[in-house]
């Protein structure tokens, strides 16, 4: 087994596309055998080979923290879930604030997220704000719901620069989102000339090799500027919580295979929530957080690190962090 791996993982490193077969191989290797750290050092050394040994901190303002339709089963907002109530949505000196901060602590991106139920027109009006107050020194970023090509052009025209979206894992059965949906939406980004942002989420502890390959042969056919591995955070109470999570170390094993299958197309490797075992095995963009988060259960997010909580994470890992915006949204 540790020859093949070793096979897998050269051939990956000399910039060969690996088979959906060998990035299964590679996310079936035991936890903490000799394959494992194979993976996690070449992982590393194959994401700073593509970026020139860079970092990045990107940052996330969530806008509104608020029952969704969508239930999604994994997330804090699922109506299901019943940990809020009513709109909370936060103002725009809140949401401006925060992108101040950011912008003056030197992140390399920001993105804007809302829940299903946040207006189209209100976002498409919190982005001009915030765009303005970054005066086109970072790039903004969309982490919104299913849209058609209109608004991804509105979005465009505004000046945002991509948008996250991705099919999740379980998407149309622990979601109410058809996965048909969700591309069509891919398609109305790429369309529109937004880069797509992506990450394998939210892995948790009953998640098959097989369908993470299936979701990084995704990536790989929409050619997203990023990719990664994110798990999920189990919200309790929630039919997830028989399962709980993965471990870190176990997504530092993951996030150094999803560097190695998804290729030297996609440089950008991302894992969330932080931890110095992913960012030690190859993940090289973090996320900062301020307002709600999908991960949290009170509004205002008491879990997402500060700026110098990543950039001390990338510090005690011997990252050089980009001193200008983002790579993967020029």
């Amino acid at each position: 087994m540790y020859n093949e791996i070793v096979r897998i993982v050269n051939k990956a490193l000399d910039g060969t596309t690996i088979t959906r077969e060998e990035v299964i191989k590679l996310f079936s290797v035991d936890y903490l055998s000799e394959e494992y750290f194979a993976i996690l050092r070449a992982g590393r050394q194959f994401t700073a080979q593509l970026c020139d040994g860079e970092a990045e901190i990107h940052a996330h303002i969530g806008l509104d923290a608020t029952p969704c339709p969508n239930d999604c089963k994994f997330c804090s907002f699922a109506a299901s879930a019943k940990i809020f109530h009513g709109r909370n949505e936060f103002s725009e000196e809140q949401v401006l604030a925060n992108a101040r901060d950011f912008k003056n602590e030197g992140v390399n991106a920001i993105y804007l997220v809302t829940t299903e139920t946040y207006d189209q027109e209100k976002f498409l009006h919190m982005a001009r704000l915030v765009f303005d107050e970054l005066d086109g020194a970072i790039p903004l970023i969309a982490n919104v719901p299913d849209f058609d090509y209109d608004f991804a052009k509105e979005m465009k025209d505004i000046g945002i620069k991509g948008v996250y979206h991705v099919v999740r894992f379980g998407e149309g059965v622990v979601t109410r989102i058809p996965v048909e949906r969700r591309l069509k939406t891919l398609q109305a980004a790429k369309d529109a000339g937004l880069v797509l942002g992506n990450c394998i989420d939210p892995i948790g502890p009953e998640h098959t090799p097989e369908e993470i390959a299936d979701l990084i042969m995704l990536a790989r056919e929409w050619e997203v500027g990023f990719s990664g591995a994110m798990r999920r955070n189990t919200i309790p109470n929630t039919m997830f919580a028989k399962y709980g999570n993965i471990s870190y170390g176990r997504l530092a094993g993951y996030v150094a295979a999803c560097a190695l299958s998804t290729g030297t197309a996609i440089p950008g490797n991302c894992t969330h929530e932080p931890s110095q075992l992913c960012v030690q095995a190859g993940a090289n963009i973090i996320w900062a957080e301020r307002g709600s988060s999908p991960r949290d259960v009170t509004a205002e997010t008491t879990r997402g690190l500060s700026v110098e909580d990543c950039r001390a994470i990338y510090r005690d890992t011997e990252w050089k962090v980009r001193e200008s915006g983002s790579r993967y949204f020029s």
